[in-house]
């Protein structure tokens, strides 16, 4: 095995370890099964992370002043602690928006949940 592959080999599980699961799931609640979000935990500087992704949005309205909830799950399935922010700007139909959640701990589990938001059918 020449010295590059060896380092590669090497190198692979270790980013594989360091690369943080990505989460689909339907939302329920307001958000009616209508929105979907993919997001993953991102650790940042000083030993804290976010949780980034994308809510996708399925209804025939825009979702409109949506609040995320972030909450993260101990070992045994209770609530440890949650985080909320609201989404920039309107989830329009049949489309996506960023969202981006600071929360603690890059290594803990969290889930990610629609607390409010306003279904709109007009331009705005």
């Amino acid at each position: 095995m020449t010295s590059r592959a060896r380092s590669l080999a090497l190198a692979l599980p270790l980013l594989a370890a360091l690369a943080a699961p990505a989460a689909a799931q339907e939302m329920t609640g307001p958000a009616g099964g209508y929105l979907r979000s993919e997001w993953a935990v991102e650790p940042a500087p000083g030993g804290r992370a976010h949780v980034v992704g994308y809510l996708y949005n399925r209804n025939i309205k825009d979702a409109a002043n949506v609040w995320l909830r972030v909450d993260r799950v101990a070992p045994d399935g209770t609530v440890a602690g949650s985080y909320r922010r609201r989404v920039v700007g309107d989830v329009l139909s049949g489309g996506r928006s960023l969202f981006d959640v600071p929360v603690g701990e890059p290594t803990a589990t969290y889930r990610v949940s629609v607390e409010t938001l306003d279904w709109v059918k007009e331009c705005r």
